[in-house]
């Protein structure tokens, strides 16, 4: 029987270990920064962590989003991110050419939001969980079925999004 959309489960192994590395990430990038008044010096590495988190949370932890608490440790990893991006808008003085780092921040709750959108409609139009394409196969990473039109396209929508948001960030 396959499990309603919205569900909490326990936490699988992968789910423990890729949580734990992106706090153990975060944790090395704040002491890499150690204080936000260097923020200009630091523009590259901010964009890196936040379109990573952005590009990783779905290529590879769709499936494990899927789990309500996995999401929700994500979706908190995004409010985090946001009230970062506020604090630099606050307080921080940064040169037009130095600000696309911390605008990318913004980006990870609008892009946690869009993919549960986008497995809403991957469930309402065929039926099946959102899936990532993986490389040149036309099967899935992790749930090994085959890949519809459908799953393409909303793949790409994903993909549009993520490289606007960032284009936009890295623009402003």
């Amino acid at each position: 029987m396959p499990k309603p959309i919205f569900y909490f489960d326990h936490l699988t192994l992968w789910d423990k270990i890729s949580m734990t590395v992106y706090i153990v990430l975060t944790i090395c990038l704040g002491y890499y920064i150690k204080d936000f008044s260097g923020a200009n010096q630091h523009q590259n590495v901010l964009f890196g962590y936040a379109f990573g988190t952005q590009w990783v949370a779905y290529f590879l932890n769709y499936k494990s989003m899927r789990n309500l608490k996995v999401y929700f440790f994500w979706l908190a990893i995004g409010l985090i991110h946001l009230m970062v991006y506020f604090y630099f808008k606050e307080h921080v003085v940064i040169t037009d050419s130095h600000r696309h780092g911390w605008y990318a921040l913004r980006n990870t709750i609008v892009l946690l939001l869009l993919y549960q959108l986008l497995r809403f409609i991957s469930a309402k139009t065929q039926g099946q969980e959102l899936v990532c394409p993986s490389g040149n196969t036309s099967y899935d990473m992790f749930d090994d079925r085959r890949l519809t039109f459908i799953d393409f396209l909303l793949f790409i929508v994903y993909v549009a999004v993520l490289i606007v948001l960032s284009m936009h960030a890295h623009s402003e």
